[in-house]
């Protein structure tokens, strides 16, 4: 197996630990048992443990940025949007890469690394929004009225909200009612686009 293999192998089992255990108990040794490695390996390929969560939380956003790149750069109906934006976000779920996230945003502040890699990460997804926003509103009567900085960092902090109220209380957080609450809007929306 190449390098490059092994260390995606480590990401990745570091992505689902995160996921399923928790930040507090992703040590190398959980890691490895998810991952189906000797700790050792771990060692070989990443300083510690703190820069390996630094090259998780950039591994999650690369892997899940394309994805959504991929599946977003050509859509500009609200209503096409909406429905893609459901499936990857059950993607995101279903993978743990939102979850995981969590537990590395919430770990950050006890080291400066991992601080900077959250904010170079949510900078980029505030960008990539940013975009999309943009190219969605662009030909409507709303372009140009929309403040689409502000409305893209809080379509990424709704995001990784929904994850964590979710984790908090899942009988009474349902992700899939606010993409459902927001279908009469991204209709709307639509009919903004002149013909």
């Amino acid at each position: 197996m190449t390098t490059t293999a092994v260390r995606e192998r480590i990401l990745q089992a570091t992505v689902r630990t995160l996921a399923q255990q928790g930040f507090s108990r992703t040590s190398a040794r959980a890691i490895a048992r998810t991952g189906g490695f000797a700790p050792g390996v771990i060692y070989y390929h990443f300083d510690d443990l703190d820069d390996l969560f630094v090259a998780t939380i950039r591994h999650t956003s690369q892997v899940r940025m394309r994805r959504y790149e991929s599946e977003l750069d050509d859509v500009t109906s609200a209503v096409e949007l909406l429905r893609r934006l459901r499936q990857l976000y059950d993607e995101d779920t279903a993978e743990g890469h939102i979850a995981a996230v969590q537990e590395l945003i919430s770990a950050a502040p006890a080291s400066p690394r991992l601080v900077e890699q959250v904010r170079t990460e949510t900078g980029v997804w505030q960008d990539f929004a940013r975009r999309t926003i943009d190219r969605l509103l662009s030909g409507t009567l709303l372009a140009g009225l929309v403040p689409v900085a502000q409305l893209a960092k809080a379509a990424v902090a709704t995001y990784l909200g929904l994850e964590m109220l979710t984790h908090l209380d899942p009988g009474r957080t349902d992700p899939h009612a606010l993409f459902d609450a927001a279908a009469p809007a991204a209709a709307m929306l639509d009919t903004t686009r002149p013909d």
